[in-house]
């Protein structure tokens, strides 16, 4: 299912009190929506409309609403009995009125009758266990508390449109690069009954980087061995290797002086710390690969049994058109720089006006004047860190890092594998969990669970406690026909709700009593 990040842009008189988050309400028009954005510095609220049919409308007044629910503070199963989360109710943060309504951006360039270049952006993640990436960047679920495995996720771009080809493309969209690829894929459709299409993508091999991930066996693991702490995207992580890590007491903080023995200990058997070395081992503060662990003798624990295939990863496909990237996607490599004037392999994708920037310069310049589709002549110098065969990147002075549409897939099977490319299919990331849910049956009267297992918590005769209640157990084993037996080896559940009656536990009752099936008698 696509996703959307904002529709409409509403300036409004005043935009105190309005919360990323919150729901916004027309007074007149009755549209409801989500707030994704605010700008106090403009005025504007950015909002992602609930049904698109509904529009807000000019000079109406609107308010935005914060929904309180009361969530189950006691969540773990193998500890208490399950309750839902509720509504409790919602509380008016601010009021204001429209004085202004534009389309996003990127609705409004899709609507055009000319358009830039399409862009996909692709993010691959694995292990898919990990997936979705936690507000720093690293991972949940199952990899909580690690890094992800080295060059994951794997980042690269498709740029569609009417480009010239002679020239090259940078990629580069929120401060992140994605190199750009020859990509091939099939369209996306939805069904009437909201079923997504199953996708196929075709990846180039060139170099055989894709091959460098779909035939190794060991992405996902830990050196239990030489690994060590250290500040990833901001926090903490575990299982990176010493020799990559870029950081000081100062910076490790807190946990500092931990981090640092295991440094020691690293160090102790025979790597190297230090920051000079980093780009000799790749990524800094980068997971430990399994030869790396191997090669410092260390200990491997995998994660997965075999990680080849990428089976069960995650891709992200973000689309989004060229105007709205950092950089615009075409640029050219500078041949000479002296003073304000860049002489360039061809000035082609250049224009008067443009602001541009070094590929490792921070310094901003306009081009004042263009002359033999070579020379460039800037408003100023463009800085001392730029040189002969760097970049010369057009500042994109439209980026909006919220206009995309996005749609999540799970990577169902390697169809095809070359030197020249890799071919994946995807099935819809809803679609994909809808086949991973566990189908229980909704029965009326007969538990499903297994008798003083962990969903069921019975601890047993005898007065015990039973966990997640106030209640203790019932004093005797209890037979299958609800009757007292005669020691413990008779204690066996009849299944029904009598049962957990009897035993004081029906908050753990396995079934549905309000619904109408039963299981036919035999």
């Amino acid at each position: 299912m696509s996703a959307r990040t904002y529709d409409v842009i509403l300036t409004v008189d005043n935009a105190v009190g309005f919360v990323s988050g919150n729901a916004i309400i027309g007074n007149t028009s009755v549209t409801v929506g989500t707030i994704a954005n605010v700008d106090l510095s403009n005025n504007t609220v950015k909002v992602r409309i609930a049904n698109t049919i509904s529009e807000f409308r000019a000079s109406e007044s609107i308010h935005s609403n914060a929904i309180t629910i009361t969530a189950n503070a006691n969540a773990g199963l193998t500890n208490t009995t399950f309750f839902a989360n509720t509504y409790t109710g919602n509380t008016t943060t601010a009021a204001a009125n429209i004085t202004n309504i534009v389309p996003s951006p990127f609705i409004a360039e899709k609507n055009s009758f000319t358009q830039n270049p399409i862009v996909r952006l692709y993010s691959l993640y694995y292990p898919g266990e990990w997936y979705p990436p936690n507000p720093n960047g690293n991972p949940t679920g199952q990899g909580v508390g690690r890094a992800y495995p080295v060059d994951i996720p794997y980042r690269f771009a498709e740029v569609r449109g009417d480009l010239v080809s002679d020239i090259n493309y940078r990629v580069k969209y929120d401060g992140i690069e994605y190199i750009p690829y020859p990509v091939n894929i099939s369209a996306i459709n939805t069904a009437t009954d909201g079923k997504i299409n199953e996708l196929t993508l075709e990846v180039s091999n060139f170099d055989n980087i894709i091959s460098t991930f779909v035939e190794d066996p060991f992405l996902t693991g830990n050196n239990t061995t030489n690994s060590v702490i250290a500040l990833v995207n901001h926090e903490f992580v575990h299982g990176i290797d010493p020799r990559t890590v870029n950081a000081t007491p100062a910076q490790v903080g807190s946990e500092g002086e931990d981090a640092f023995d295991s440094l020691t200990r690293a160090r102790a058997n025979g790597l190297a710390f230090s920051s000079d070395v980093v780009g000799a081992y790749g990524t800094a503060n980068a997971s430990f690969t399994r030869s790396e662990t191997l090669n410092v003798n260390g200990t491997w624990q995998e994660q997965k049994m075999d990680t080849r295939d990428l089976l069960g990863g995650v891709v992200e496909i973000k689309s989004s058109f060229a105007q709205f990237l950092d950089y615009w996607p075409e640029y050219s490599t500078i041949r000479t720089v002296a003073s304000n004037v860049v002489e360039m392999v061809t000035a082609l994708p250049y224009r008067v006006g443009d602001n541009v920037q070094g590929q490792y310069g921070d310094v901003k310049v306009n081009i004042q004047r263009i002359e033999d589709n070579r020379l460039i002549y800037l408003s100023g110098s463009i800085g001392s860190n730029v040189s002969a065969g760097d970049g010369l990147f057009i500042v994109n002075e439209a980026a909006d890092v919220e206009a995309y549409v996005e749609d999540t897939f799970k990577i169902d099977q390697l169809e095809s594998l070359n030197e020249n490319a890799a071919t994946f299919g995807l099935i819809s990331w809803l679609q994909y969990f809808r086949s991973q849910v566990p189908k229980r049956k909704y029965y009326k009267n007969t538990c499903q669970w297994v008798y003083k297992g962990e969903e069921c918590q019975y601890p047993g005769p005898g007065g015990l406690a039973i966990p997640g209640t106030t209640r203790v157990s019932n004093a005797n084993p209890i037979a299958a026909n609800n009757e007292i037996a005669s020691d413990g080896t008779g204690d066996v559940c009849g299944k029904n709700i009598q049962a957990c009656t009897l035993r004081n536990n029906q908050h753990h009752f396995g079934a549905f009593p309000t619904t109408g099936r039963t299981i036919p008698k035999q």
